[in-house]
């Protein structure tokens, strides 16, 4: 299992956690000892890792054991990543590997991916990887429309 803590400002943190149910769940401290919501994975394989990009505050990465990269911008949709529900196929021959570690650049421009023995490098365009600015607060509104956060 793996855990990734956000930094949505003024929500106290976001964090991630994927583990062998088929999910990634959403957490924040701050406002609640359970899950918030849970991210699963269509193929229901393993997620074997997540990770917040280090300057997209909305932006999250999973690896998955069916050897995918899904990308999720929470800001935009809390139901499908923006990868589309078959994701981003990075090992192909499932039967042999899965994906177990994902890791951002720290220009959050490239991802390294790690199946087995082998490191993926992928690269984003600019119009997933930069913000636009306002993914903070579109995130907190639908959270607390949602009611899964409520007004400290």
């Amino acid at each position: 299992a793996g855990l990734s803590k956000g930094f949505l400002r003024g929500s106290g943190g976001l964090v991630l956690t994927s583990g062998v149910d088929w999910t990634v769940k959403l957490w924040s401290p701050a406002y609640s000892d359970t899950p918030l919501m849970s991210f699963v994975s269509h193929s229901y394989d393993y997620m074997c890792d997540a990770q917040w990009s280090p300057v997209h505050p909305s932006l999250f990465a999973t690896a998955s054991s069916n050897g995918t990269v899904g990308l999720w911008d929470i800001s935009k949709s809390m139901e499908e990543p923006i990868t589309g529900k078959d994701g981003i196929v990075v090992e192909p021959d499932v039967g042999l590997r899965g994906l177990n570690k994902v890791q951002w650049s720290n220009d959050g421009r490239r991802m390294a991916v790690a199946s087995g023995d082998l490191l993926h490098v992928l690269n984003l365009t600019e119009d997933v990887a930069r913000p636009k600015g306002d993914e903070d607060k579109t995130t907190m509104n639908q959270l607390l429309a949602r009611g899964l956060i409520t007004r400290q």
